[in-house]
This record gives C-alpha cells, structure tokens and sequence, in this order.
C-alpha cells in the first residue's frame, strides 16, 4: 500500500449527456474534452448546475454518455456497468454500512474480491494506520466523529487500490477547521500513493488547495483548464475571473498592443497591462484588478479615492472605496497596528498592473 503501482489516465471525447426530451430537454453534459494524465488530482469546479456532478457520474458509471467516448488507459469504458470500472468513490454522506465495524467496512470491497484472511488483514491495517484510525477497527460508524467516518470512507476506496477515485464534494458536512485538515490529508494520502483522481466540489478553497489542476464549468460547457495559478491570475473569461476568488472589474479602452501586453487608460491613466490573446486594440475591455492588488495609503497619488466601508478583520482589512462612481473593494492582508483609513476618508489608491489582466468586454 505504500506506493500505487498501477494507475489511470482518463480521457473525455465530446462527451454529451442530455436529460428529458423534446422541448424539456437539458444538455447537462455539453460536449466535454478533457484529459487527466495518470497520478494527476483533478477537480471540477462551478456552481450549482453546472455539470461537475454529472460529469463525475459518468466517469463513475452512474449515467453513461448521450454521445461521446470515455477512455481509460485508451480503452473505452462509456458503457461500462459501474461495478466493472477499476474505480472507488468516496462520496459527500460517506455511505458507511452502519451495520459493521470500521475494519469491515474498510475490507468490505476486498471481501467481495475474495482475497484470503491473511490478505485482507494486511491490507486493511495498513491503510487505518495511513488514515490515524489505529484503535477503531471495532468501532461501528454511529460511534466515530464526522471527521472520523470520513476517514473510513477514504480508507475503504483507497485499500481497493483503484486506477481512479472520485469524490463528489467529500468534505462539505464537516465544520471548516475539520475541512482544512481533511484536505491536506487527502492531498498528502493522494501524492504519496499517486492515485489518478477526479474531485467535485463548489469551494474555491478546496480546489485551489488540492489540484494540480482546476476545471472550471458553466452551463455544461468548460471555461477554463488550468493550474490554480493560471485560473487566478489569468482567468479566460470573465466568468472565471468573477467565479474565482474575488475580482474588481474597470472598463477601458484598449490604446494599443505589444505582445500579450496593452496599454490601456485607467480612470485616465496609460497602464500596460497582461492581457487575454483575444483582445484587440480599439475595443472596450475589463481590467480585472484583483482586491489584494490595491494599495491604499495618505500620499498623493494619480488616483484619489473615497472609503465608503471599512471591516476589520483581525489579520486583515477589507475596504470599499470609490473612485469616478465605481465601487472597488480592496483588501490588506498585512494591516499596520493601529492604522486604518476610516469611513469617509479620502485616500491614494495604486495598484499592481502584474497582478491585474485584461480580458475582452
């Protein structure tokens, strides 16, 4: 159990799903290109409706493709029943048998494989020691914490040793504090075993936290694939920037090109700028600038601004300023003791151009 030997690459080809019928059909699935390579930590984010969980259950077998091909290991797996995939799930209500312990819950899977006693025994106390559920074996589900319980979950997928896990928003009934433990265990269990796995969720958090890299979906359709890094600092669309963290969006005009820089007037200043290759000079554009990319200080500076609101966060300060009637909401990640600009105050704002980009109106 201490290193993952065989492991999966998975590719989606213009996969489809469409629900209903007729004039009530729905396309929550639109022709979706994907491909994970072998020991990668995908997840899938969007908001509700988007298609992440439906995708998921087509990997997984639950529903199988309207059109399109699935291939694991280049083998085509669309219309594979679920109990014939080489794949586990841990999944958002944990579906531990309540009627068995912690260690029969874990060997249930290789029961069913009907692996020997002395098999089974080794297998499974090496993942409860993985998962700090050493002590527990005989513990029933009703008996174990909610972090506790999903550890047992993780544990009963991952001792199956799977080409691919899937979780489907794992960690959404647990408090924060525990969620934030549970991510970086599952990231740590993930890279040391080198598993292939798909991950769903809706919390920005988790994904930036745990992926190599972020698919971000809308309405069926992928936006954007990329490295957390890439989707925060050069969103595609203005979707994934709005959808991705938090964003103030300026509207400008695009003077000139260099490159993948523009030059651009803010608030009737030339700024060059980052920018998304589908920018043209000439047209209207959205300067993203994101809240910690904004300085606030007393000098004078080109551009003056009004605080409208200001919230203290302990380590961190967030403002609302204007500037020309626009809102923009700035953080301070590192307040100085004792200094913060008050409501109704008038401040200089400058901003990062590297941190900011450009995207088409």
């Amino acid at each position: 159990m201490s290193e993952q030997t065989e492991t999966g690459a998975l590719r989606l080809e213009n996969v489809t799903k469409i629900f209903g019928q007729g004039s009530n059909q729905v396309r929550a699935v639109d022709d979706v290109s994907l491909t994970i390579q072998s020991g990668e930590f995908v997840t899938l984010l969007g908001p509700s409706g988007c298609g992440k969980t439906t995708t998921l259950r087509l990997i997984a077998g639950f529903e199988f493709p309207t059109s399109g091909r699935l291939l694991l290991d280049e083998k085509d797996i669309a219309n594979v029943p679920p109990n014939l995939r080489p794949m586990a799930m841990v999944f958002q209500s944990y579906a531990l048998f309540p009627h068995l312990n912690v260690f029969e819950n874990v060997a249930y899977g290789l029961r069913l494989r009907k692996m020997s006693e002395a098999e089974i025994k080794e297998a499974v106390n090496i993942v409860l020691h993985m998962m700090n559920l050493v002590g527990l074996e005989r513990r029933n589900p009703n008996q174990l914490s909610g972090g506790q319980q999903q550890r047992v979950a993780l544990a009963r997928a991952m001792v199956m040793k799977p080409k691919l896990l899937l979780f489907d928003e794992p960690l959404s009934n647990l408090d924060a504090k525990l969620r934030t433990q549970m991510r970086i265990e599952i990231r740590r269990l993930q890279q040391r075993m080198g598993i292939t796995s798909v991950y769903v969720t809706h919390d920005q958090m988790e994904a930036m936290s745990l992926s190599d890299r972020v698919v971000v979906m809308n309405h069926g359709k992928i936006e954007q694939v990329g490295t957390p890094e890439e989707i925060y600092q050069r969103p595609a669309t203005m979707f994934v920037a709005d959808f991705i963290g938090r964003a103030n969006f300026v509207e400008t005009d695009v003077l000139a090109l260099d490159g993948r820089l523009a030059i651009v007037d803010v608030y009737g200043q030339k700024v060059e700028l980052a920018c998304s290759p589908e920018i043209r000079v000439g047209q209207k554009a959205y300067a993203m600038i994101r809240p910690e990319a904004i300085n606030l200080s007393s000098r004078t500076s080109d551009y003056m601004a009004d605080v409208k609101t200001a919230v203290y966060l302990g380590n961190s300060v967030e403002y609302e300023v204007e500037i020309e009637q626009n809102l923009l909401k700035v953080v301070d990640y590192d307040p100085t003791p004792g200094v913060m600009f008050r409501e109704g105050s008038f401040v200089s704002m400058t901003f990062d151009p590297e941190r900011s980009y450009l995207l088409p109106k």
